[in-house]
């Protein structure tokens, strides 16, 4: 169904919601909480842990009273209790969000966009400085509203980069925006050239759908003239996209998720909301690529949200949706438990919601994954979570162990053994890989959890369901630290491997010059790897070498040169250079 023809439905059908839909709330497995947060329309809400102490935390924004946009960080006490951080972000509304370690100090930084206090579209990366405090970047980047923010290392270089969709303005003069912005370090991004459609309203999810250690996309939305799109984007390295040509129905309004369902160790796709042909909830089975619906019989929605999470600890991902069911004409919320063989309704009560956002995470440490939902309920906004109060609680998976390095270049290529776990299996074991310049670091590969294994996110790990990545652009000579741990179907992380770590050894230097003028002076030139310093040698038969001088090749070229003055005494001269 067409944006224009859903957004009539919605208009001619809300009298009707408002008499029709009946309060609910969590029962049986799950009991409610009212975390005493904002309740906006048209929410935002971000679940990280941003001050390291262990416990996820709340970012909140929306509309709030008088029609001004506000953002609240809520700290999670610890207690089961959440209060107001301080922490001041601009107020945005029609916002979205999402944290990730861009710089990898340790500490989660933001990604947000949305309207400000005078309807201006805001797109905002900020620094979390370790104290509190959030420091805005003063990148150039397009700003934009109702969209998506999306975290990604899609070159492999160690350093998160960051998708960017949404629309320029309120007005119908704005246009749908879709771009991808490089992390270069030094907290600078730079917008790169990229095949993707210009969209908003949609979805945005990286997954390694092919198991080849590089992100691909999915992504969907509303373009410009209100035409639908949806594609899986392939990663063909080197920067560079593809479109896969797999087939999905083109979609906004909706959701896009990757997860492992039946651990065959392929990341499936969870997809919905509106398309050209009617509102689905659909799973995508991955078959080495090639995408199966597996009509699950999940209730088709729209204005939805979905996520994955083992809610029961069986080791299974089980599917939590909430949207607007147009053909009853009411919103609902549907917990559906993945039995191994289908998927089925568990039968928990919730607040029935749609023109909001659901996400699992475990906000008080208890190994059972919780749900914090909101959205618009008979015409009120609610935020709640819901407790999961199950008898039976989620175990760590163990470490992986026989960590392997080799080399190629300036790129090192790192690999582990499977971990296990009492209740995931192995093969749908997700991995989190850490990687730094100091013992314990995490500079170069950001694993966004704790040095206990504590996961910040609740999400897959860095590597998802590879246990091998490769490291692009390492300096040779210089020492690396890293280590890597195993991520469950609950999101728990397992302890991280004992820390191991590499020396990345340069190339060897290619003579490409070497000249003697007639006043007898040498001229040599080798080009190695940039920022290294070689060792030149000499030698009078090939066979007795001496160090002569130590030379740096150039940053930009990786050239070095030497100039040699005439010795009267030597009349035959060899030269090498070398490393170190």
């Amino acid at each position: 169904m067409k944006k224009s023809s859903a957004l009539r439905m919605l208009r001619a059908s809300f009298a009707s919601l408002l008499l029709l839909q009946s309060v609910q709330f969590a029962a049986g497995q799950f009991a409610e909480v009212d975390p005493g947060m904002a309740q906006p329309p048209f929410p935002c809400v971000a679940v990280g842990d941003y001050d390291n102490d262990g416990y996820m935390d709340v970012l909140v924004a929306g509309l709030g009273k008088k029609d001004v946009p506000f953002t609240i960080l809520y700290r999670n006490t610890g207690a089961g209790t959440f209060v107001d951080s301080g922490v001041v972000l601009p107020g945005l509304s029609r916002a979205t969000a999402a944290w990730g370690d861009f710089d990898g100090d340790g500490n989660l930084d933001l990604a947000m966009t949305g309207l400000n206090i005078s309807s201006l579209p805001v797109t905002r990366i900020y620094r979390n400085n370790g104290n509190g405090t959030f420091t805005a970047l003063t990148n150039n980047m397009a700003q934009v509203f109702a969209g998506n923010v999306a975290w990604g290392d899609y070159d492999g270089d160690g350093r998160l980069d960051l998708l960017v969709t949404g629309i320029t303005s309120a007005s119908a003069s704005g246009i749908a925006v879709t771009r991808l912005y490089h992390n270069d370090g030094n907290s600078i991004f730079t917008s790169v050239s990229h095949p993707f459609t210009d969209c908003y309203l949609g979805a945005a999810a990286w997954g390694d759908y092919d198991n080849d250690g590089q992100l691909d996309l999915v992504l969907s939305g509303a373009t410009t003239g209100g035409g639908l799109v949806s594609a899986i984007w392939h990663n063909e390295g080197h920067g560079s996209f593809s479109n896969s040509g797999i087939a999905l129905p083109a979609m906004d309004l909706g959701f896009a998720v990757w997860g492992d369902y039946d651990n065959d160790g392929h990341l499936d796709l969870l997809f919905g909301g509106n398309t050209d042909a009617g509102f689905i909830s659909r799973i995508y089975h991955n078959d080495n690529g090639v995408f199966t619906n597996i009509n699950a019989g999940l209730l088709p929605v729209l204005w939805a949200s979905a996520a994955w999470g083992d809610y029961n600890n069986d080791g299974q991902l089980d599917i939590m949706l909430m949207g607007y069911d147009a053909a009853a004409q009411v919103a609902r919320s549907i917990l559906y438990r993945n039995t191994g063989s289908n998927f089925v309704d568990s039968g928990a009560a919730f607040h029935n919601l749609y023109l909001g956002t659901l996400s699992w995470f475990d906000y008080d440490n208890d190994g059972r994954l919780d749900i914090i939902m909101e959205g618009n309920e008979v015409g009120t906004d609610i935020l709640r979570i819901a407790h999961n109060t199950a008898a039976n609680t989620n175990n760590p998976p163990s470490s992986p162990a026989n960590l392997a390095v080799s080399f190629s270049g300036t790129n090192v290529d790192l690999s582990w053994s499977a971990a296990t776990d009492p209740q995931t299996p192995a093969a749908g074991l997700t991995y989190n890989l850490r990687v730094g310049t100091t013992p314990g670091g995490s500079e170069i590969v950001a694993p966004q959890s704790g040095s206990n294994g504590r996961r910040r996110i609740p999400a897959m790990g860095n590597t998802q369901l590879n246990r091998a990545a490769r490291l692009h652009g390492v300096i040779p000579g210089a020492v690396y630290y890293w280590s890597v741990q195993a991520v469950d179907s609950a999101f728990a992380g397992s302890p991280f491997a004992v820390e191991s770590s590499f020396t990345v050894p340069p190339a060897a230097p290619v003579n490409f010059l070497f000249v003697r003028d007639s006043n007898g002076v040498v001229r040599a030139s080798w080009r190695g790897t940039p920022g290294v310093t070689y060792r030149v040698e000499v030698s009078p038969d090939l066979q007795n070498w001496t160090s002569l001088t130590n030379l740096t090749a150039s940053i930009g070229t990786g050239v070095f040169d030497l100039v040699e003055t005439p010795i009267p005494e030597i009349q035959q001269r060899f030269y090498r250079a070398a490393f170190p």
